[in-house]
């Protein structure tokens, strides 16, 4: 090869400020202009050569510099380069990529539609799926179950699916009624609680089967092996098992072989010796070799027969069916059958493979994995236990030292050569990875030191606050060192695309982070506690959000947090003139949630004895939503009963409760006597109370005692007091104890702050050493103004509560 004269510096230039590349920050000024490719060898425009080890990306299964498939494109082009494929329309080349798509796809497809990539293929899938329960008189089945770790694209369909929060981090919402599930990954025993992952995968699909409704469900979407995700074969009976539910559910299977579709591991589909008899298949990469962008899906005949028939499928790819393309495709197939790629996948891979898997040995590689040519080295701090390392330093050293390209994810090198590679070229590239790697292992400390950095403002008392920057550096150190972070953050660090350690030190970093709070709704308690607790006997409480815009989310709750936010709390109080030695009466739901258990601590702690009528709000707004309203009258009047005896009989100084309960007990002749004659002061708190209703209630109902708003988050562990001096016609304005808690008011459909004055949606964040739960959005709207003197970050005001959330109706004014 011979590279072509062209000024390299100015191509550089006019790239760094004309061109958008994924993945790419931008302060990244390095570029490496591709101009020559041969076989798997590469030449960039200085004329340095290189070995592709990526196969670009994960799709070049015949090599560059293919001269049968330039001739077959220019032939194509110089008769019918291209058209429509839309209504009657057709071209040769598509008819005959339809067929022999089928012939080497396995039973029961029978049907192919054409695409320009695998993305649209999955949108096309999913579209599909939907459109074939609609037409078959269940147009309620729209939900669709992916998994995590599963790559599908990024396009708002496949997007959606795809089980890497990085892909979502900001361009929410993604689409609804998608829920994922957990893969198996056998090298992280931790994730199963000691149980078999394929037994703790079934059941968990058969629970969220339950749970959602298998007449709401249209289909899962899933890669027979997570290849983005770090080359992860399931155990054998997974899939198998899998599909026996789905099918006895009446529930679709997408298998998305993008990657490992016509030949990467030795097939020409997984499916097959894989055991898997999916409803759709979606194919691409290798599908062309990367000669031209395509795509395909392959469909059942039972479920093609559904959404061709009436006025057929509708929506389409200007490219669909693209004369050339499907001319090339051809060629293609026909050069990884001619030239036996499908055992050469076996023959080199395994030969890879077997140089590579003696990495195991070093202490830095957790597991090597192997299947054709498609390989996924695994690092981690502590094989033993899985920790993961960074692999983002490997690629870029192997490439600058040996001139080979790899790629990698958070903690896994990913190989993926073309299938015309070499036994000598995987020779150069064990070589290269093992160099690299060996050295790192051999001057690396063997063992993980403890956090050097300067912890102890994590034991600032919450009065006291120390700087954002300073609180973050330490949290981050803290919560993401292997010796002291929880197995949860850990765990999730994999699958973040920045390091938290390095990258997170101002407030607004934290926006990096995805929003948790879904994920623990099925996280073991145990996995949530730092491990820089050691082996020390915490007693932990749990507590969890209302379970009102879907089943129950839990945090953990240490006693040194508990401490020090009934420390802050007491403080405020006493700060508000709220009496001590009374008595308090909390009436709420005071089991799981956090409201009961911290106005308990507070009566005791400032010399009272807590009083509580419990309520369970799940049970009351659920009665509401379904218009059980005489039930949910009859619940109240029950609530009021046991307030009343207690009132009679009991000295209370301060109540603690709800806007709705609150208003309840106003209109209760009796009850509103009693609070006058004997209670000093109200805090009311879990609900938004308008202008209107605060200045009745403080002017006219109760107008000698004392009324004092609270607003928090059982999810975010904190909560804050009403700002003190407010005018009659200043909403309530909230200060939270910055920056243990923080608030953000954004513009929900760009994730951005919105101006001083104008109402967002509040996004609330949690740093301390017990609990990191940054960048958690709440259910509420808020219009967001400076802090009060003496805070810090942003405070809101004039809460009102969204009207839908994750797709759940809001249902206020009950409790």
């Amino acid at each position: 090869m011979t590279a072509p004269l062209v000024d390299v510096d100015a191509l550089v230039k006019s790239d760094q400020s004309r061109l958008i590349h994924p993945h790419l920050a931008g302060a990244d000024t390095e570029r490496i202009v591709m101009v020559e490719g041969s076989g798997c060898q590469l030449r960039d425009a200085h004329g340095r050569e290189y070995l592709d080890a990526t196969g670009g990306l994960m799709l070049g299964h015949v090599g560059h510099g293919r001269r049968e498939l330039v001739d077959v494109a220019a032939g194509q082009m110089s008769k019918l380069e291209y058209f429509s494929s839309f209504h009657e329309f057709t071209n040769e080349p598509s008819i005959k990529l339809a067929s022999r798509l089928i012939d080497i796809a396995p039973s029961p497809m029978e049907r192919v539609y054409f695409t320009s990539g695998g993305a649209e293929a999955v949108d096309a899938a999913l579209r599909m799926a939907r459109l074939y329960h609609h037409r078959r008189g269940e147009p309620e089945r729209t939900w669709v179950l992916a998994r995590n770790f599963g790559y599908h694209g990024v396009t708002y369909g496949g997007g959606a699916a795809t089980g890497m929060p990085m892909f979502h981090n900001g361009f929410g919402p993604m689409l609804p009624h998608v829920r994922h599930l957990t893969p198996p990954m056998p090298f992280h025993p931790e994730l199963y609680g000691g149980e078999d992952p394929t037994e703790f995968c079934l059941r968990e699909l058969r629970q969220t089967i339950e749970e959602i409704g298998a007449d709401q469900i249209a289909v899962m979407i899933g890669e027979p092996i997570l290849g983005a995700g770090g080359v992860v074969i399931p155990p054998h009976d997974y899939w198998p098992r899998v599909r026996e539910l789905l099918a006895a559910h009446g529930i679709l299977l997408i298998l998305d072989e993008v990657i490992t579709g016509l030949g990467r591991i030795g097939h020409w589909f997984a499916a097959e010796p894989m055991g898997i008899t999916p409803d759709f298949i979606v194919t691409a990469k290798g599908l062309t070799s990367g000669y031209f962008p395509m795509g395909a899906l392959l469909v059942a005949g039972h479920v093609a027969d559904v959404v061709t028939r009436d006025e057929g499928f509708i929506g389409g790819y200007t490219y669909s069916g693209h004369a050339t393309g499907c001319a090339v495709a051809l060629e293609n197939l026909d050069i990884i059958e001619r030239e036996n790629l499908l055992a050469a996948a076996v023959e080199i891979g395994d030969h890879l493979g077997d140089q590579l898997r003696r990495l195991e040995e070093l202490p830095i590689v957790g597991q090597v994995r192997q299947i054709g040519l498609m390989i996924g080295i695994e690092l981690a701090q502590d094989p033993a236990t899985g920790e993961p390392l960074s692999a983002g330093w490997v690629a870029p050293l192997v490439r600058e030292r040996h001139g080979i390209i790899i790629r990698n994810n958070p903690n896994t090198i990913l190989l993926s050569p073309p299938l015309v590679l070499s036994r000598s070229e995987a020779d150069q590239v064990a070589a290269a990875v093992t160099d690299v790697l060996t050295e790192y292992a051999t001057t690396a400390k063997r063992r993980v030191s403890a956090p050097t950095r300067d912890l102890s403002v994590l034991d600032t008392a919450w009065e006291q606050p120390p700087s954002m920057p300073d609180l973050l550096a330490a949290a981050m150190e803290w919560h993401f060192h292997p010796k002291t972070g929880s197995r949860f953050w850990l765990e999730r660090a994999k699958s973040l695309d920045f390091d938290p350690r390095k990258d997170i030190r101002t407030e607004a970093d934290l926006t990096k982070f995805p929003n948790i709070v879904d994920e623990l709704r099925d996280v073991r308690v145990e996995d949530l506690v730092p491990r820089g607790y050691e082996d020390e006997q915490i007693p932990l409480d749990v507590y969890e959000s209302g379970g009102t815009t879907g089943s129950p989310k839990r945090v953990v709750w240490l006693p040194d947090l508990h401490e020090k936010l009934c420390t802050w709390h007491s403080g405020v109080l006493d700060d508000r003139g709220v009496p001590r030695g009374v008595n308090w009466l909390t009436i709420g739901p005071s089991g799981p949630h956090i409201f009961g258990p911290i106005s308990r601590t507070l009566a005791h702690r400032r010399g009272g004895v807590p009083f509580t009528v419990d309520l369970d709000p799940r049970w009351a707004k659920r009665c509401a939503a379904e218009g059980r309203f005489e039930e949910t009258k009859r619940y109240l009047e029950h609530i009021l009963d046991q307030v009343e005896w207690i009132l009679r009989s009991q000295d209370i100084g301060v109540i603690f409760t709800t806007p709705p309960l609150l208003e309840a007990l106003a209109g209760h002749e009796e009850l509103a006597e009693l609070i006058n004659r004997k209670v000093r002061t109200i805090v009311w708190g879990g609900a938004s109370m308008n202008l209107d209703t605060r200045s009745l209630l403080r002017d006219e109902v109760f107008p000698q005692r004392q009324l004092l708003g609270f607003y928090g988050s059982t999810m975010v562990g904190g909560g804050m007091y009403e700002r003190a001096g407010l005018a009659a016609d200043e909403p309530s304005t909230f200060d939270p104890p910055h920056p243990f808690i923080s608030m953000r008011v954004i513009a929900p459909d760009t994730g951005r702050l919105v101006p001083y004055g104008e109402r967002g949606q509040v996004v609330m964040s949690h740093i301390s050493r017990s609990m990191l739960i940054p960048n958690n959005l709440e259910r509420d709207t808020a219009i967001r103004v400076p802090p009060a003197k003496g805070f810090g970050g942003d405070a809101v005001a004039d809460i009102k509560p969204v009207p839908t959330f994750g797709g759940t109706t809001i249902v206020e004014g009950v409790y």
